[in-house]
Formats: structure tokens, sequence, C-alpha cells
């Protein structure tokens, strides 16, 4: 519980001050029609995470989509999907697939006509799958099994719009939490770290 409202905080901190940039430069962005209504985000994603038993780094990769309807020129509405792997986690050369689904709001700062900083936090759910689920860790133990549970993101990234209609998303770094079932003792508490970059899809105008 502890941990889930550092994780609020944290999240709430991040769009407060967009916001307060936002409201100081808003000025500079009114120009109708440079606000697509919707952005579509199609690219490569890296996860990387920790083994709760060893502390060995886990690099996990895989892609991520979003779609966002921008409700003006400086918050939107996300809604973000992704899946990352991989092959071998761990001696034994288990997998782990790990599937994501989020939403939540986007703020971003449209104040110069091609750099578009924007910071977001998403909430939903994470589903993990792979062998190192379906197998027995150990000699009487039962597979852990697939499950799904509460994933959230919080970050910022960065857009290069090339034309009006396509642009390149340069980064998007997000803190990663979840609360998939790690077995025995261990705490099902996660925090790792999120990487993105891809091609941006923008579509209609305010």
């Amino acid at each position: 519980m502890r941990r889930t409202l550092q994780i609020f905080l944290f999240s709430s901190g991040i769009l407060s001050a967009l916001i307060v940039a936002q409201t100081a430069t808003a000025q500079a962005s009114r120009a109708g029609g440079d606000t697509p209504r919707v952005d579509i985000f199609l690219g490569y994603s890296y996860i990387r995470a920790n083994s709760v038993v060893t502390g060995t780094p886990i690099n996990l990769n895989g892609g991520s989509g979003s779609l966002a309807y921008d409700l003006n020129n400086w918050i939107g509405l996300v809604a973000d999907g992704g899946f990352y792997r991989q092959g071998s986690v761990t001696a034994n050369g288990l997998s782990l697939n790990i599937s994501s689904f989020q939403a939540g709001p986007r703020i971003s700062l449209r104040q110069r006509a091609h750099l578009i900083p924007f910071g977001q936090v998403l909430a939903g759910a994470g589903h993990a799958t792979g062998t190192l689920y379906s197998y027995s860790l150990g000699p009487g133990l039962a597979p852990i099994g697939s499950n799904t549970r509460f994933m959230l993101t919080a970050g910022v990234g960065v857009d290069w719009k090339l034309t009006p209609t396509i642009g390149i998303r340069i980064i998007q770094a997000e803190y990663l939490y979840s609360q998939f079932l790690n077995g025995g003792s261990y705490s099902n508490e996660q925090n790792n770290v999120r990487l993105s970059a891809g091609i941006v899809l923008s579509f209609g105008a305010h």
C-alpha cells in the first residue's frame, strides 16, 4: 500500500509539473489547425528488469503501440499496448513473455513547430506467461502459472514532427511498476524501466 501511494504521488508530480509548464507557454502555440485529433504510435520497446531471486538483470525486447486522442493542444487520452519477451531468463533457459494493456492522460508541450515533449501516466494490467511460469522452479514446487496483474507506467518522451502527418518518437522513457507473481516468500512487486522509440502518425486537426 505504501509503495502504491509513493507511485501515485510520483506520477501526480510529473503531471503537475507539465501542467505548470504548459500553462506558462500556452500563448506560444495558439495557431489553429496545428494540433492533431489522433496520434498513432508504433515502435520498438525495451524493458530493463531484475531477477527477484538473484538480482540478475533481465532484458526484454518487443514492441508497443498507442492511440492518443487529443482533447486540445496540450492534453489527451492514451490507450497503450505492448508485448515483450526474453527467451532465456534463467540458466535453465526458461522464457518470459509480458503483455501490457494500459490507459491514462498525456500532457504535450506544443510551443515549438517540430519538437513536442510530453509526459504521461498510464495504468492497467500486464499478463505474464512463458516457461518461467509453466515449469516448476524447484523439486516439489508447483508451477506459478500465468497471471494477470496491475501495471503502471509514468514517464516522458519527445516526438519530432517531420510533416503534419508523420513524426518520429525519438525516445519515450518510463518507470514501470508491476505486481506479477514471483512465488515463494518473494515480493510480488517489480520496479523496472521501459524505453520506446518509433513512428508517430497524426490525423485530423483542432
